[in-house]
C-alpha cells in the first residue's frame, strides 16, 4: 500500500437522517482527496435502499480485512457491515436503532485502534433518541473520550477555510457559562490546542488569542469581573511559564474582523455561539468539527441530522467532504511531525 494512502473510517450516524445521503454523495464526489480510502461502518441495506430510491447504479464492497484493508476497492462504497435492529423510516428516528448508532461509533474507534486506519469521521446523531435509549453522555465528544485509552481530555475545535475557534463551554445555558469557566480549564485548553496545532495542522509557533466573556472584555471590571478574576490570570500563568504566542482577553465584537483574523491562527472562545457564529457566518457549508485531546483523529460535519430534508436529495455533502479531507490532512501532518 502506498504510504500516502489513508484509510478514513466513517460512522453511520442516525439512520433516519441525511447521514446516508451525504456519505454516499461524498464518496462519489471528485472533491475527496484521491489518496483517501473511505470505509463506512453501517448496515448495507441502508445503502441499497438509498440506491433504489435515487436510481443509482453503484456497487458495495464488504471489507473483511479489518487491519490492513487490502480488499478495499476503488469506485465502490466500501463498508464494514453492522446490523440495524429496525427498518428505517426516513425522518423518523427510532429509539430501537440507537444501539446501531452507538455500535457504529464504537466499531470505528476499535477498528482504528487495531488497524492502519488513520482517522475517523462521525456522521450526525440525534441526541434526544440517544438519551431515550439510556445514552449517558452529553454528546459525541464525551462518548469518544470514554473510548480513548490514553488521552481523555476532549477539546472541540471548529475549522473553516478562514478561521479556527474553540468554545471553552459547549452545550450549556448561557447563565451557567461563567460558573463553568475556570483558570484550569483555560490553561489546559490552551496547551492541548497548541500541541494539536503543531502536530495536526503543521504550525511551528501557533498564534492563539483568548476572547473575553463580557462586552469589551469586561472593560477593566466595569462590565463583569470574569476577565480580571479568571481569564487574565490564566493567560498570565501560561505566558509566565512558556514561550507561547498568546494574547487576550480580546473583545469578541472585534476579534473576528477581517484584519484581526490575520493576526492569529486560533481563537479560544468562552461559549458555544461566540465560537460558532463566526465560523458559520464565514463558511457555512464547509465548517468542520474536530475533537482534540484524544488518542485518535476525529472530525465531523458541522451540522445536524437534517430531518426536514431527508429523502428529498437536497442534503449538501460539503461539510462531510471537508471533514474527510481535513482528517486526511491531519493524519499526514501527524506523520510528518514524528
Amino acid at each position: 500500500m502506498i504510504t500516502s494512502k489513508k484509510v478514513i473510517l466513517i460512522s453511520a450516524g442516525e439512520p433516519s437522517s441525511i447521514a446516508t445521503e451525504i456519505t454516499i454523495k461524498t464518496i462519489m464526489s471528485s472533491k475527496v482527496h484521491s489518496d483517501i480510502m473511505p470505509i463506512v461502518i453501517t448496515d448495507p441495506q441502508i445503502i441499497i435502499d438509498y440506491f433504489k430510491l435515487n436510481k443509482i447504479n453503484y456497487e458495495i464492497n464488504e471489507i473483511k480485512d479489518k487491519q490492513r484493508f487490502k480488499d478495499f476497492k476503488k469506485n465502490k462504497i466500501n463498508i464494514i457491515p453492522i446490523k440495524l435492529l429496525e427498518k428505517v423510516v426516513m425522518g423518523i428516528p427510532n429509539v430501537k436503532n440507537a444501539s446501531f448508532v452507538k455500535d457504529s461509533i464504537i466499531k470505528c474507534v476499535k477498528t482504528q485502534q487495531n488497524s492502519i486506519a488513520s482517522a475517523l469521521v462521525t456522521n450526525p446523531i440525534n441526541k434526544k433518541i440517544m438519551y431515550e435509549s439510556g445514552f449517558n453522555y452529553t454528546g459525541h465528544t464525551e462518548f469518544l473520550a470514554s473510548l480513548s485509552v490514553k488521552k481523555k481530555h476532549p477539546v472541540m475545535m471548529l475549522v473553516g477555510k478562514h478561521l479556527k475557534t474553540i468554545p471553552l463551554t459547549i452545550h450549556v445555558p448561557l447563565k451557567k457559562v461563567s460558573k463553568l469557566l475556570t483558570k484550569e480549564l483555560i490553561i489546559s485548553t490552551i496547551k492541548i490546542a497548541r500541541e494539536s496545532l503543531i502536530s495536526y495542522f503543521g504550525f511551528s509557533q501557533p498564534r492563539i488569542i483568548v476572547t473575553g466573556l463580557n462586552p469589551h472584555a469586561g472593560e477593566d471590571g466595569d462590565i463583569g469581573t470574569e476577565e480580571k478574576i479568571i481569564i487574565i490570570p490564566a493567560i498570565k500563568e501560561v505566558l509566565d511559564n512558556t514561550k507561547y504566542d498568546l494574547s487576550g482577553p480580546i473583545s469578541a465584537d472585534t476579534a473576528f474582523s477581517y484584519d484581526n483574523r490575520k493576526k492569529y491562527d486560533l481563537a479560544i472562545c468562552m461559549y458555544h455561539d461566540q465560537a460558532l457564529i463566526p465560523i458559520k457566518t464565514l463558511d457555512f457549508h464547509n465548517g468542520v468539527n474536530v475533537t482534540l485531546g484524544l488518542d485518535f483523529i476525529r472530525t465531523s460535519p458541522d451540522h445536524g441530522t437534517g430531518f426536514d430534508i431527508v429523502g428529498q436529495d437536497k442534503a449538501n455533502p460539503e461539510s462531510l467532504i471537508s471533514a474527510i479531507n481535513l482528517a486526511y490532512k491531519m493524519s499526514i501532518n501527524k506523520d510528518n511531525d514524528k
